[in-house]
Parts: structure tokens; C-alpha cells; sequence
């Protein structure tokens, strides 16, 4: 099997039955462990720092077969096939902080989530504007 080059979540490997996907499901699973979602414990000094992160993954895989032809022309043929993919994704959320004066938990600051709830917060308030817009114009017509 390969693996995900570079640092790229997602890699591909040919799945020619059952059994392989089930085993390249299991591998893709091992990759959740509570190890990937906490780091090595760092200290330096009094100070022990560890890092949380969020651990996503997932998979589909499917197969198919079948048997046809035409029967005018007594032709026949049978045929099969099977696709999936799978990825595994994580990203560092929460700093964790242990020293003498107690534990620090530091959430990471995701800008790209923030802008992008910004975004869906402005179209969804655009979107009921023109809904109530439209609305009023239709009542003042009516």
C-alpha cells in the first residue's frame, strides 16, 4: 500500500476485494489513536506544554458487479467494479500549559473559520433582507 506523500492526506491504493478494503478501513483507523490527537508531552523547566488537535478521518469504498447482453443479437457479458477513497486530517486547536501556577488551556485562533462564519453570517443576513424586500414590494403592489 502507499502512502500520503508529502504531508497530502490522501493516497491511493488498489482495492480488489472485500477483505482489502476492510484491512486499508482498519489502517485508516489505526490512524485515530490518542496519541495523534495529543502530542508528546515538551518540558522545559517548571513548564510542560501539549498540544490538542482536532483528528478527522474517513472512507467509503464500494463494489458493484453484474451480468447482461442483448438478447437480439445473443450477446452476453458480466463485469464488476469497485471505487473508494479515504482521508485523514488533523490540526493543532488547544495549547495545554502545566506549571507551577496551575494548567493553561490556549485555544489556537483558526482565522480561516472565523472569516468563514463571518461570510455565512453576512449572506445569510443578506439573503433574509432580500426575502423581506421582495415581500414589502409584493405587499405594496397587492
Amino acid at each position: 500500500m502507499s502512502e500520503p506523500n508529502n504531508g497530502n492526506p490522501f493516497f491511493t491504493v488498489p482495492v480488489r476485494s472485500v477483505d482489502e478494503a476492510s484491512r486499508l478501513i482498519a489502517r485508516l483507523f489505526d490512524i485515530a489513536r490518542t496519541d495523534a490527537v495529543y502530542s508528546e508531552p515538551l518540558t522545559q523547566g517548571d513548564t510542560t506544554v501539549i498540544v490538542a488537535s482536532e483528528l478527522s478521518v474517513g472512507m467509503g469504498v464500494g463494489f458493484g458487479g453484474g451480468e447482461g447482453g442483448n438478447p437480439d443479437d445473443g450477446s452476453s457479458g458480466s463485469g464488476g467494479g469497485g471505487g473508494g477513497g479515504g482521508y485523514a486530517l488533523g490540526r493543532p486547536v488547544a495549547v495545554i500549559s502545566v506549571d507551577v501556577h496551575g494548567v493553561q488551556v490556549q485555544p489556537v485562533f483558526d482565522l480561516t473559520k472565523v472569516a468563514i462564519a463571518a461570510l455565512t453570517a453576512f449572506g445569510a443576513v443578506f439573503i433574509a433582507w432580500r426575502r423581506m424586500s421582495r415581500a414589502a414590494n409584493k405587499m405594496e403592489e397587492g
